[in-house]
């Protein structure tokens, strides 16, 4: 094993482009694995559990909100994180809201 091999283990980076909701809350994301070479998806998204969301933030992956723009592409926004409600229950939201930008903007699956 090379000097520069040891614990360089680089973290995932996902993209969420559209949540489920079940009443108020975040059931579900549409959460895939960006390829940060290409700035392509390196896995598609596909429905993943709020849970599921909620263990790569916990374990150190990057999870951002990849919104739709005017050319049907999709635009990098604000990191997402876990937040937990007054009565305890976990769920997601942005490191950095902006008009347009928070998690209620994205589209719903």
């Amino acid at each position: 094993m090379s000097a520069d091999n040891g614990c360089m283990v680089e973290n995932a980076k996902y993209g969420i482009t559209a949540l489920r909701y079940k009443g108020a809350q975040i059931v579900e994301a549409m959460m895939g694995l960006i390829d940060g070479t290409r700035a392509s998806w390196d896995m598609s998204p596909t429905p993943t559990r709020l849970t599921e969301v909620v263990d790569r933030l916990v374990e150190g992956d990057t999870v951002i909100s990849m919104f739709p723009d005017d050319e049907g592409g999709l635009q990098p926004g604000p990191e997402v994180k876990v937040d937990v409600l007054p009565e305890g229950i976990e769920t997601l939201a942005l490191d950095v809201e902006a008009p347009g930008r928070s998690l209620r903007d994205l589209p719903r699956f």
